[in-house]
């Protein structure tokens, strides 16, 4: 199976916030910062926190909303030069071939330890951190969709 794409700079910096706001730290992280709002908030109406608490728990969850949702997603994309080239991608029992402009790199299905299927990309993790996202759109067809999940489901789980 071949596909040729490019990446979509709005859809790509979606799938990245996706990417990090599933990870299980950044989960963890979020609750605890919920909950600390939820006593902050609790706190002042039963006059035990100050204002100027509340308010500073307040300014630090809007800074690192801030810093999750823009800073962190657009200055992965724009470091990674991936993004901006045009790919083709070529599938068959073994493993894929990527190729751009700068060249071509053959990966092995056993390369790759997890799948996620999103409505806008496959994410194909090679490490926790690292993975090669296939935008649907790459895709003639439904058929061709669901025949290339089928293979990754056989190559990779």
């Amino acid at each position: 199976m071949l596909l040729r794409f490019c990446y979509n700079k709005e859809e790509v910096i979606q799938a990245l916030r996706f990417h990090f706001l599933h990870k299980g730290e950044i989960k963890v992280f979020r609750i605890t910062l919920l909950i600390l709002l939820m006593f902050a908030v609790l706190g002042y109406l039963v006059q035990l926190v100050t204002f100027a608490a509340m308010t500073g728990v307040i300014i630090m969850m809007v800074l690192l909303t801030i810093a999750f949702w823009f800073l962190l997603p657009i200055s992965i994309y724009n470091r990674a030069a991936t993004f901006r080239e045009s790919i083709d991608l070529l599938c068959n029992e073994e493993g894929m071939v990527i190729g751009t402009r700068s060249g071509e790199r053959h990966i092995l299905w056993k390369h790759f330890h997890r799948i996620v299927e999103t409505d806008q990309f496959f994410f194909l993790y090679r490490t926790n951190q690292s993975f090669f996202l296939i935008p649907m759109q790459a895709f003639k067809s439904q058929l061709d969709r669901e025949n290339f999940s089928r293979l990754l489901k056989s190559k990779v789980y």
